[in-house]
């Protein structure tokens, strides 16, 4: 068995919304995909997506083996694990899905504010520590089917909430921790390895590319971007290196639009985004400033100055949110701790009690809160449990969350 460990992360109790559990799993790349995708198919209920004709397969399975061969041994061991032969190309090796309900094959746009980040200057930042902080925030709904105003099946989970934190060590390559969930094999969202590399995702709904549809299968080449940053984390120790990686790669669009901030233990930091006619962009973090993330493309709308006209008032639109995060910043002094990265995501918690006012989507929630420290290889996670009650005099609700917990090399 490669799976080492697989266990709650904190004791789960009724009313709880997420319910966490820490897996390690070690061994050959191969190994490695067999006993995910036989636990992902016993416990999550993990099944392969199909493509729409197996020339897809068959150049996908070439490309994989040609532009990431760890994930060509991975897929190798979900093939075994499937009771698939070595040469199928019907069924989509390259991902474990779990949690998706009702996704529409021909996509629709999927009206989603999500997530916000926030990169502190190494420059001044207590010891040159590199901190990062972001919130993980989606609907506390069953994925797509409430989002698209259908009944859940029965017995259906909600989104993100059989959690992930998956650390793999492989007998060759970089060891690395990723955090979300919905996905077994590279749970979405945030990752990190060894070598102090940190990617992470953001909804991007005015990129191209198709939502709200299945996660694997259908007309895939190349990479999902939903994939990128595991590919990142299995091959790059750097920025630049991540950089290159990207251009080397073929990347489409499918369940979710979607750009990337990926930051190294140097204290450089990017977002990559696609470009709204499918080129590749990067917007680099400058030396002495933050970097904030939110829901727009940065290269397009990089500073306040440039921004399209917005509702100040509605507290989780894009652009304020990058506002919020300024005057946040603003009031911090140097040097830097990693605790003022996590203030900063704090500012622009999401839990709302009027949701169209504050533009952001039905029961959506901070699921999370990671906030790591590149420098010292760590990743510190919170997770959400459930509401409280609203905040007199806001639009605000109070909510429980975890405490924070640690995982690192």
């Amino acid at each position: 068995m490669a799976i080492l460990k697989n266990e709650p992360i904190y004791p789960f109790k009724d009313g709880n919304y997420t319910k966490p559990v820490h897996i390690i799993v070690q061994g050959s790349y191969e190994e490695i995909g067999y006993d995910l995708a036989k636990l992902g198919k016993e416990t999550y209920g993990c099944k392969l997506g199909i493509y729409d004709d197996p020339i897809y397969g068959q150049a996908r399975k070439t490309y994989m083996e040609n532009n990431w061969p760890e994930m060509a041994q991975k897929s190798k061991g979900v093939r075994k694990a499937f009771g698939l032969s070595d040469d199928d190309v019907v069924y989509d090796d390259t991902a474990l899905p779990y949690d998706w309900y009702d996704a529409v094959k021909s996509g629709t746009a999927a009206d989603l504010t999500t997530c916000s980040a926030a990169v502190l200057p190494k420059e001044k930042s207590e010891g040159g520590g590199v901190f990062v902080s972001r919130n993980y925030d989606m609907m506390a709904m069953v994925m797509w089917s409430e989002v698209f105003g259908k009944k859940a099946p029965e017995g259906s989970f909600r989104f993100a909430e059989r959690y992930i934190v998956l650390e793999t060590r492989p007998d060759k390559g970089y060891k690395s921790i990723r955090i979300g969930g919905n996905e077994a094999l590279n749970p979405y969202v945030d990752g990190i390895n060894e070598k102090g590399l940190y990617v992470t995702v953001f909804h991007d709904p005015n990129s191209i590319g198709a939502e709200g549809t299945p996660c694997s299968g259908m007309k895939l080449n190349g990479l999902a971007l939903t994939q990128l940053p595991a590919l990142l984390l299995d091959t790059c120790a750097t920025v630049e290196e991540a950089k290159q990686k990207i251009l080397q790669n073929s990347l489409m669009q499918t369940m979710m639009r979607v750009h990337l901030l990926i930051a190294d233990e140097s204290g450089n930091a990017t977002v990559f985004e696609l470009s709204d006619t499918g080129d590749y962009r990067f917007t680099d973090r400058a030396a002495n400033n933050p970097l904030f993330v939110t829901n727009h493309a940065l290269y397009k709308y990089p500073e306040p100055g440039t921004y399209p006209e917005f509702d100040i008032n509605a507290e989780h639109n894009t652009y304020a949110r990058q506002l919020i995060l300024r005057d946040a910043y603003a009031g911090l002094k140097p040097p830097f701790k990693v605790t003022d990265a996590t203030a900063m995501t704090d500012a622009v918690h999401c839990s709302f009690t009027d949701t169209k006012k504050a533009e952001s989507g039905p029961l959506e929630r901070t699921l999370s809160n990671a906030t790591s420290d590149l420098k010292n290889k760590t990743i510190s996670v919170r997770w959400y449990l459930g509401d409280v009650k609203p905040i007199p005099g806001t639009n605000h609700m109070e909510d429980r969350m975890s405490e924070f917990f640690t995982f690192g090399f």
